[in-house]
């Protein structure tokens, strides 16, 4: 997580009656910090870990006037520096303008999602902490509303986190499941090998099969439109599908290739797409 042995690392204090420890137990991996001085914020920093550890604060920061020492520790990944005005922040958080951050704390889950989206802060490496039950009934949710055809605009927010901590569990890079070649994990997409339109609910809940890497150069596109397909383990390309001659130099160079994920669970998925795409001629 830190090669080079260098942690940015915050502390607060328990404050009066704990009020600090209170927020500091909302903080999950994944949320984003915000620094602020002298009228805007000037930093940002994505929670990898946190732990309460006293000894360590004091040997770090040693103790306040009131005797407290920053024991409520959350180490930080993805450091930004940014120049965003008091002003900007309050407008788009909601807040009334002349609004001025003071001391410790955390933001509504609401004005959290206006902010992050805004300065585009959200990591795709440090995910939030969403658990299988979380993930379930999510899939559950978002399936009945599908088959009532009611809007969930944005509700997706717990399903995509879970995958992709599946399949890239906190790592940097990844390798994508159709060309091999590794990437930083933001330029891999967490891809359903069936495309999920069309899965059932328990195909949506088989999260160890249904999904795999691919990547944002050519691999996903390429797969979710048919061009390519996996059979018995290797990439195919789908000769019913026109193509230009710098198109099939592209397909050329994937074909034949070996994908990893190919195994008993995901193969049903693997001949669903394929056959699906082998049907039509385009």
């Amino acid at each position: 997580m830190y090669p080079d042995e260098l942690i940015p690392t915050w502390g607060v204090t328990p404050g009066k009656n704990e009020v600090n420890r209170n927020k500091w137990d909302r903080i999950d991996s994944g949320d984003v910090t915000l620094f602020s001085a002298n009228g805007h914020i000037f930093s940002s920093g994505v929670v990898t870990v946190k732990l309460h550890n006293r000894e360590l604060a004091e040997q770090l920061w040693g103790f306040n006037n009131a005797g407290e020492t920053w024991e409520y520790i959350y180490f930080l990944d993805e450091i930004q520096q940014h120049q965003i005005p008091y002003l900007q922040f309050n407008q788009i958080a909601g807040y009334a303008d002349n609004f001025i951050i003071q001391g410790f704390s955390v933001l509504t889950s609401e004005r959290s999602e206006r902010i992050l989206e805004a300065f585009d802060l959200k990591s795709e490496v440090y995910l939030p902490d969403v658990s299988e039950e979380e993930y379930q009934n999510e899939v559950i949710r978002i399936t009945a509303a599908d088959d009532l055809d009611i809007a969930h605009s944005g509700t997706r927010r717990k399903e995509q986190p879970f995958l992709r901590r599946q399949l890239f569990k906190n790592r940097k890079h990844g390798h994508c499941g159709i060309c091999g070649k590794m990437y930083p994990v933001n330029l891999l997409i967490a891809a359903h090998i069936k495309n999920r339109s069309k899965c059932t609910q328990e195909e949506k809940l088989d999260y160890k099969h249904i999904v795999m890497p691919m990547c944002k150069f050519g691999c996903d596109d390429l797969y979710e439109k048919g061009y390519i397909f996996i059979q018995n383990g290797a990439v195919r390309r789908n000769m019913r599908k026109m193509a230009t001659p710098d198109l099939t130099n592209k397909l050329v160079e994937l074909e034949g290739l070996i994908c990893g994920h190919w195994n008993e669970g995901t193969q049903p998925y693997f001949e669903w797409h394929a056959d699906i795409h082998n049907k039509v001629t385009i």
